[in-house]
């Protein structure tokens, strides 16, 4: 009986995780719907909204992994670590050694252009991310090996930033006290340079000011998002009918079966 119930309960518990993830997805599309697409020559102050526009930096940098031209990347480093346990057989995991944040950038448009410092927890980028590695996985894992990862922003994408912006002579205090943003020194000089203008106020996304950092456009990264929430809630319903109807029938078989 517990063997004909397995893999209906799989399938329901799947559709089940599909809906889950469905009903965060649609929540997260309407809360970007409900924050306004705005030129930056138009924002609002303290208010959470989105821009859209194509990346520039004075000064690019080369990622760690794919040596790929970008003007932001994201590096993890992990180590592999063998781990001992009463049985004979040893098992290695992977062990968080460092995150490298490196780089912010201008996002520009028709209007005027603003600064975005993206988080590790803002990227939502369709890139996939490169990953390199000296492990050697055919052979149960390799103890001590190192796992480098990158996700990066290219020089001229076109990117969606949600989130609320701020002066950058708020960003200028953020950045001298947080020494762990790393920057190229060209970035640094054009960043006061601006700083000493006669307008320091251009509109800046750092810190719990930046929510979304997305590699492709307000319109498609909308859209995309909205689609996905689609096809969870309606995969995961179908899946979720299926494996509780299967599981319904192998009970009604079993109820049979014992009656006779």
């Amino acid at each position: 009986m517990s063997g004909n119930l397995v893999f209906p309960l799989i399938i329901a518990a799947a559709g089940v995780i599909m809906l889950v993830m469905g009903i965060f997805r649609r929540g997260r599309a309407r809360s970007m719907k409900a924050a306004p697409c705005r030129s930056i020559a138009s924002l609002v102050g303290g208010e959470k909204q989105f821009i859209t526009g194509k990346t520039y930096s004075p000064a690019c940098s080369s990622s760690p992994v794919s040596k790929t031209p970008c003007v932001f990347y994201v590096e993890t480093i992990e180590k592999n670590e063998k781990q001992y346990s009463s049985s004979e057989e040893n098992t290695t995991y992977w062990v968080l050694v460092a995150s490298n944040v490196y780089g912010a950038f201008f996002v520009v448009d028709a209007s005027g252009k603003a600064l975005v410092a993206p988080t590790p927890e803002s990227l939502d980028l369709r890139r996939p991310a490169t990953t390199e590695s000296n492990d050697i996985p055919l052979v149960g894992g390799m103890a001590g090996a190192i796992r480098k990862t990158e996700q990066l922003i290219a020089p001229d994408e076109t990117v969606a930033v949600m989130g609320t912006p701020r002066p950058l002579t708020e960003f200028m205090r953020y950045l001298r006290q947080n020494t762990q943003l790393n920057m190229r020194s060209e970035f640094m000089a054009e960043l006061l340079r601006l700083e000493n203008s006669a307008d320091p106020g251009m509109p800046c996304f750092f810190g719990g000011g930046v929510e979304k950092v997305a590699d492709r456009s307000y319109g498609d990264y909308l859209s995309g998002t909205e689609a996905s929430a689609s096809f969870l809630l309606q995969a995961g319903a179908a899946l979720a009918a299926a494996g509780g109807g299967a599981v319904l029938y192998a009970l009604k078989v079993f109820s049979r079966a014992v009656a006779d």
